[in-house]
């Protein structure tokens, strides 16, 4: 009898951990479809259009409707963590030591979600994509702990749902399996493997009903050929540097956000210059992928080269005063800009060499460098241009090389920061 009520419970856990993921990815999906059309309204009000990689001219009334945007985003982000009240991350609510430890408030975080999701939609220049990853990790916590999850399987639940959340919206399974397991830290294991393809899968086919899996930039394949291996090299070892630079550079930004009552005039700021620099680069607008697709059309060097330097500098001076979002796409363009510039440099020696490989080669190793994920890099190119199998050798060659660089500059960095503090201790225990 007692092996039998063991077994009944054993099953009966099962069932409710099977019905979590099921939830999950459902709020996950449907999620997906809500943000996906909110973003299109937000565009709409703004710049009379939905989501696009067309590039318009910035009129009067669109850049007062930028700045109010940042006026706005300001007074709500204060209004959100004001008297010690947290926006806790997808990752910091894996890593608690009980629900309870990293419980996120709903109605801070749900407001933090459309936020960040609005704000994108009125011009601000970071990505997206941190808004339904925190939809899909919440509502992951919350089934778990009304199903009652053990801490283990609820961590899992999490990591599931953001996943499934980053493939809703932008329709990419395959890539967001790849990163619960790079960016997430989730540990390799056959059941982790089946519970985040589940969901992420099932995510993507929900949000399908809706949202489109079609490329979501026009460009040429990828050639395959030693000429383009030899090129990608040469870009990886042009492009790693800058990568990890923007790396650090957001890291920082983001870990001195500004969350206090500076943040009312910070973000406003912000958001007029963004609109006046708009009016000479447009592209610079929205989460880069007028950028990305202005790029893949045909821009010149000079434009190509102040741009990607504008670009960067204003993700970062967003994420430092006081908005919320990624970089995912924002270092997709960038990376796609630094391709072009490497690919004009190699056209003095190989004349017939590939625009539109470079370009991706370029946004492959930016990606992977800034997510330190070289596979769900190469997935998201593959899925945002519509590459064919033949694209795989020569961008899992770039990241591949790209993370030993990345490693590289991290080692030097630490004999050069850390060493000589060592060696300054020993001395003074001398």
């Amino acid at each position: 009898m007692h092996l039998q009520n063991n077994r009944f419970k054993h099953f009966s856990y099962c069932l409710r951990f099977g019905g979590v993921l099921i939830l999950t990815a459902l709020i996950a999906g449907l999620g997906g479809i809500l943000l996906h059309e909110f973003l299109d309204l937000i565009e709409y009000l703004v710049f009379g259009h939905g989501e696009t990689s067309t590039t318009q001219a910035v009129s009067t009334k669109q850049f007062i409707l930028i700045v109010l945007a940042g006026i706005i985003s300001a007074i709500l982000w204060c209004f959100l963590q004001r008297k010690n009240r947290q926006i806790i991350s997808v990752k910091s609510q894996m890593q608690a030591e009980n629900p309870a430890s990293k419980m996120p408030k709903l109605w801070i975080h749900l407001t933090n979600i459309f936020l960040q999701v609005a704000s994108v939609g009125a011009g601000s220049p970071i990505g997206k994509e941190g808004a339904p990853r925190e939809l899909g990790a919440l509502g992951a916590g919350r089934v778990s702990d009304y199903l009652k999850l053990t801490l283990q399987d609820r961590k899992l639940a999490i990591a599931c749902g953001a996943s499934a959340g980053l493939a809703a919206v932008y329709q990419v399974p395959v890539a967001s399996i790849f990163f619960a397991f790079e960016t997430l830290g989730l540990g390799i294991s056959v059941l982790n493997l089946i519970s985040v393809s589940v969901t992420t899968i099932l995510a993507s086919i929900v949000a399908g009903v809706v949202i489109s899996d079609a490329p979501l930039y026009e460009t040429a394949q990828v050639t395959l050929d030693v000429k383009t291996t030899l090129l990608a090299m040469f870009l990886v070892v042009l492009i790693s540097p800058i990568a990890q630079l923007f790396r650090r550079l957001t890291q920082k930004a983001q870990a001195q956000k500004t969350t206090d009552h500076n943040v009312l005039w910070c973000l406003p700021l912000t958001f007029l210059l963004l609109a006046s620099l708009s009016l000479i680069f447009p592209e610079i607008l929205g989460n880069g992928a007028a950028l990305a697709q202005a790029v893949f059309d045909g821009v010149t060097v000079q434009y190509a080269a102040v741009i990607v330097v504008v670009k960067a500098f204003v993700v970062l001076l967003t994420l430092k005063n006081g908005a919320y979002g990624g970089t995912l796409t924002p270092s997709f363009s960038m990376g796609a800009v630094l391709g072009f510039l490497g690919a004009v440099l190699c056209s003095q020696i190989f004349p017939t060499i590939s625009l539109a490989s470079a370009m991706l080669i370029g946004s492959s190793v930016f990606l992977a460098i800034t997510m330190n994920a070289p596979l769900t890099a190469v997935g998201l190119v593959v899925s945002f241009t519509g590459q064919k199998l033949q694209a795989l050798p020569v961008l899992l060659i770039a990241v591949a090389l790209a993370i030993v660089i990345k490693k590289l500059i991290e080692y030097i960095e630490r004999k050069i920061y850390v060493n000589p503090y060592r060696s300054q201790t020993r001395r003074n225990r001398r």
